[in-house]
């Protein structure tokens, strides 16, 4: 194949499908990760794509990223991989935890996968408390407050930071919006620092994202999954990706 059909190909790829890793462009033409890595880099040159780590991007899907979907849209985007990944969350919760619950439409299904009683739900979340609040009598349900984040749902500001500071938890799950080089991040950074709290208060932290997260990135990045116990997905994710984020921590992939 000519090199012009080549880039053809790879940005015809890209486009199709948002995000490509290396070795999949190189499995699809049968060329070396070195010869795709150059013509990646040739074509973000030209802005005909964008290089994220380990493959490229669509600018399409860039710009669709930066605008940050509300919370009833993002419900509907891979429904069955966030309830994958709310039924491993939920089953690492034990009797006694006190667990803190943060904000996002994967979060807001734990409450249908938790089975067992005495644990206290700790969450800035409006929805998530919202999910919990029909089995007060099987929880204790502790709803941070602030000033209210009607995108996300959120408790967010200094009143929720002040709330935090004096809390810990056994465990806390966070959801994120871009999981890449081994930093994890959000579309707001006063959300992100409330999470930033609450992971660093918690014996262990877990970051929930399906596999579109992964390999991408947000405005605000808020910690480092070197830092966290594990990282909790979906089947989606490839063994070269399952490799790069083994190296920065544990992780646990949901089943079907």
């Amino acid at each position: 194949m000519l090199k012009r059909q080549r880039l053809l190909t790879i940005r015809n790829l890209v486009d199709r499908k948002g995000i490509v890793t290396v070795n999949e462009i190189g499995a699809a033409l049968h060329v070396s990760t070195m010869t795709v890595r150059r013509d990646l880099a040739e074509l973000a040159e030209n802005n005909a794509v964008i290089r994220v780590h380990g493959g490229a991007q669509s600018p399409r899907l860039a710009q669709e990223q930066s605008q940050e979907l509300t919370r009833l849209e993002k419900r509907e985007l891979h429904v069955d991989e966030k309830r994958q990944i709310a039924a491993t969350a939920a089953s690492l919760i034990e009797p006694g935890d006190t667990v803190f619950i943060g904000p996002g439409t994967t979060n807001e299904f734990i409450a249908n996968y938790l089975s067992i009683s005495d644990v206290r739900i700790v969450t800035n979340s409006l929805p998530v408390f919202e999910t919990w609040k029909g089995q007060a009598d099987r929880y204790e349900l502790c709803l941070v407050g602030g000033t209210y984040r009607d995108h996300s749902g959120a408790f967010i500001g200094n009143l929720a930071v002040e709330m935090l500071q004096n809390l810990r938890s056994n465990k806390a799950f966070v959801s994120a919006n871009g999981v890449c080089d081994g930093v994890i991040s959000n579309a707001n950074a006063d959300e992100g620092q409330v999470q930033r709290l609450a992971l660093a208060n918690a014996g262990k932290r877990y970051i929930l994202a399906d596999h579109s997260k992964l390999d991408t990135e947000d405005f605000y990045a808020f910690y480092s999954l070197d830092d966290v116990t594990a990282l909790i997905t979906d089947s989606g994710i490839d063994a070269d990706q399952r490799a790069d984020y083994g190296r920065h921590t544990q992780v646990l992939t949901a089943k079907k």
